[in-house]
């Protein structure tokens, strides 16, 4: 009985170094992620309405893409310039807000934010996913370049309809490969604590 009664406190001990206890499967984790998912999201918001994101952050970085995106341009040997957030070639294309993906980054973010894991567990993901984000939005802006010189009727589909909704899919998409590497990761480290001690 005595050996019967560590086991079991033993065994209670480990499920609580790994997570295995109430705390960490019932309602109240996804309560907080809800929660601080929407609060992030709501400040990304708010700031989208101040005057520094309005009037510095959000033009420089439309500019950005239009000067990346005229680069690759140049590279698949279009003949275009840049004016501002404009692209000048064969086909005319204005980058404004909306088109930069930073809301489905946002989106991404602060899902990834939000979950109940390790900050160390979180950079990576942060890093490689607005990453990858903003450089599909490069080819979403080549892409609709061309669409515009060969397929004009298809534009306002390719770019309204095809291209938003695609963003919100991958921003989504992204979040929950990273949420299932992220728990497999944090459970792999919580067996080597366990080990360890």
């Amino acid at each position: 009985m005595p050996a019967d009664g560590a086991r079991a406190a033993a065994g209670r001990r480990g499920r609580d170094r790994t997570g295995g206890g109430r705390g960490r499967t019932g309602k109240r984790p996804v309560l907080r992620f809800v929660v601080g998912f929407a609060v992030l999201m709501g400040l990304f918001e708010l700031a989208c309405f101040t005057p520094l994101m309005n009037k510095t952050v959000f033009p420089a970085y439309l500019k950005f893409n239009a000067q990346a995106s005229a680069w690759i341009l140049g590279v698949l040997q279009e003949n275009v310039t840049v004016g501002g957030n404009a692209i000048h070639g064969r086909y005319a294309l204005t980058i404004e807000k909306g088109c930069d993906a930073i809301e489905p980054s946002a989106l991404f973010l602060s899902g990834v934010v939000a979950f109940p894991t390790a900050m160390m567990i979180k950079l990576p993901g942060m890093l490689i996913g607005t990453f990858v984000l903003m450089v599909l939005n490069l080819v979403r802006i080549v892409s609709l370049y061309y669409i515009g010189v060969y397929f004009p009727r298809w534009f306002h589909f390719a770019h309204v309809d095809f291209w938003q909704s695609m963003f919100v899919f991958l921003a989504i998409l992204f979040w929950i490969l990273w949420a299932l590497w992220a728990s497999r990761d944090g459970t792999k480290q919580a067996h080597v604590a366990v080990e360890a001690d």
